[in-house]
């Protein structure tokens, strides 16, 4: 029987679920650490282990074409694991914003507010009365248009990262230790 080759697309769709179910763990990690602190540190190792894990996806693509796959492949399944990521993510972050943390906007405008408020150099500050006057009109960004707004972040900075990981991702394979 002879043994189908993945393109970059279908690798990138095996793993874009479980790649979105890690962002999503990092982003309700950042959307609660204001309820737990630990959470902040969780978010941070996250947020830090994205380069790690795009490269071991990229090179785990490289090592199962036998070391022919080229960069600009690499570099197109990091975009495409970061968008189907990014639309994984999305939706459940949506779900969370507008139905278990829907004043989240609001209170971390506040807790900035109340942070500013105690620093003395902060006086009639602008900012500060810029962000009242938001909360005041409602003018807070609404669930669905953060999420918009960190698709777009998640797609472009993923396209950076990969670009970055794909050059480390197609170092030679060691051919000894295929046989």
């Amino acid at each position: 029987m002879k043994e189908t080759k993945r393109s970059i697309y279908q690798f990138a769709g095996d793993w874009g679920i479980p790649f979105g179910l890690y962002l999503t763990c990092a982003a309700l990690a950042s959307i609660y650490a204001d309820k737990f602190q630990p959470l902040t540190l969780v978010f941070l190792i996250l947020l830090l282990g994205l380069p790690l894990v795009t490269y071991a996806l990229q090179r785990r693509k490289f090592v199962e074409d036998n070391g022919f796959t080229e960069y600009a492949g690499l570099w197109m399944l990091g975009i495409v694991l970061y968008i189907l990521g990014a639309v994984v993510s999305g939706f459940i972050v949506y779900l969370v914003l507008q139905y278990l943390r829907p004043g989240f906007m609001y209170e971390q405008a506040q807790f900035v507010i109340d942070a500013y408020e105690k620093m003395p150099e902060a006086i009639d500050s602008r900012f500060v009365d810029t962000l009242r006057l938001a909360m005041e009109k409602h003018l807070m960004p609404s669930p669905i248009q953060i999420v918009f707004s960190a698709f777009w972040l998640i797609s472009f900075g993923g396209s950076l990262i990969s670009a970055l990981t794909a050059l480390f991702a197609q170092r030679p394979l060691n051919r000894r230790q295929q046989r």
